[in-house]
């Protein structure tokens, strides 16, 4: 491994490309049943007026990923060996979010689910579970290997197809030129409150953004050798300082081009859901779907307005943002797990990183196997989707802490960083918790 001065930094747009990765498995991981169940029901419901709450959302949750990226690029420490270091109770946020990771593949098995029904419509000749069942086990067997490589080629391939897709469906609707920009003026429609609490945090993920930390490491990105800051000291060089600002151009371009991504899709089925299913009710009105149906519903409709092709293409294109979910998620939470453990067990340290991720790969999917069972996929989803939004916000305020009590001056973010920071986790902190208290209401 080549370290300090030696380092070589990516220079020029064809060396910053062979870079990019983490972000796409982030999109790919991140884009998932929030985008495909929820936005067009919301579209559906309220039009296009919400559509800021959708840019918002996207806008504070690239910022805080800008600042995980930040940190483990001058430390060389993914984001959990961070957090050892904050005040209290030794490992106490280590041990909150390994716990809350690990509970996530329960919600895991209704996103399993979801694929399952997604083939089911298209190849009835298994029933939606054993369906979900062949996604498992397919999904487990490309994460044992445990290697980064093949992750993030499925991504870009899951991604690509996801593009294809929607795309292909917005096309088909056929809406005039102007029509996005005459209905995306903003308001708060009577009665939207909860809609626009549950936009925010389900769209672009919740606590799994934390795991971009880990992916960059895969990838050889961040500062090396006797360049790297050791958290808590006060001093930084010049060289140092240039590294640091080449890293972060190149993350900046990974991470735009994934929430990009993220904003393209969330508002493509927002769009959707505005011209599919707001006039396809009773009398012209809305047709607002059960949670579980909407998929379903939305492919027969494309089928009415373009031919068969269109429910083909549309629920391929469901079944990518589904499965690169699984498996993204799956794939950066046992990274996560796995440093988790050795931080807290260091007796764990003498197994092999292959062998603990496998283990922890092993346990998720076991989770999810077991669950596929329940009967419950959307209240699975719903909750730990709900559980993982006001655990983001306390992240983000753990890792200002970092930033600025751990870095030099020179490695901080700026000013207009922690202004979008702080008074989107204000807002984020108080909707996401209203929006659990809610959820835990409706289903128990």
């Amino acid at each position: 491994m080549v370290t300090g001065s030696d380092q070589p930094l990516p220079e020029g747009l064809s060396s910053r490309l062979r870079f990019i990765g983490p972000g796409i498995i982030l999109a790919a991981a991140a884009i998932g049943s929030g985008e495909l169940i929820l936005t067009p029901r919301a579209g559906a419901l309220y039009g296009m007026s919400i559509a800021w709450v959708i840019v918002l959302s996207i806008i504070y949750k690239m910022t805080l990923t800008i600042g995980l990226a930040r940190y483990t690029i001058a430390t060389g420490e993914d984001i959990f060996r961070g957090f050892s270091r904050l005040p209290g109770p030794r490992f106490w946020f280590v041990w909150v979010l390994s716990l809350l990771f690990l509970i996530g593949a329960v919600g895991y098995s209704g996103i399993a689910l979801a694929c399952g029904s997604a083939l089911y419509a298209l190849f009835p000749s298994f029933s939606m579970v054993q369906w979900a069942v062949v996604v498992v086990v397919l999904a487990y067997a490309l994460l044992l290997g445990g290697s980064y490589g093949p992750v993030e080629k499925m991504s870009f391939v899951l991604s690509s197809i996801l593009i294809i897709g929607v795309i292909y469906s917005l096309a088909v609707l056929r809406p005039e030129a102007d029509w996005f920009f005459r209905g995306v003026v903003p308001d708060i429609p009577a009665g939207s409150g909860v809609t626009i609490i549950s936009l925010l945090g389900w769209t672009a993920g919740g606590a799994s953004t934390l795991v971009y930390s880990f992916w960059i490491l895969e990838k050889g990105i961040g500062l090396r050798g006797k360049d790297r800051v050791s958290p808590g000291e006060g001093r930084s060089f010049p060289i140092a300082i240039k590294r640091m600002r080449s890293w972060m151009s190149l993350v900046l371009l990974d991470v735009g081009l994934s929430y990009l991504l993220m904003i393209v899709v969330s508002l493509a089925f927002l769009t959707i859901g505005v011209l599919v299913l707001r006039t396809a009710g009773p009398e012209g009105g809305p047709l607002i779907p059960a949670r579980e149906e909407t998929t379903l519903i939305l492919s027969r409709l494309l089928t009415t307005a373009a031919g068969p092709q269109a429910r083909f293409i549309f629920l391929i294109a469901a079944l990518a943002i589904l499965l690169s979910t699984v498996i993204g998620l799956v794939d950066g939470k046992s990274r996560a797990l796995r440093t988790g453990l050795k931080m807290i067990f260091v007796r764990s340290s003498r197994i092999s990183d292959v062998g603990l991720y496998r283990l922890f790969v092993t346990l998720m999917f076991s989770i999810i196997f077991v669950f596929l069972f329940t009967g419950r996929p959307v209240a699975l989803i719903v909750l730990i989707s709900a559980l993982e939004a006001p655990m983001l916000s306390l992240s983000a305020i753990m890792l200002v802490y970092l930033l600025y009590r751990k870095l030099p001056e020179a490695f901080r973010p700026g000013l207009g960083w922690l202004l979008i920071i702080t008074v989107g986790t204000v807002l984020y902190l108080a909707f996401s918790s209203l929006v659990l208290f809610q959820t835990l209401v409706q289903l128990f």
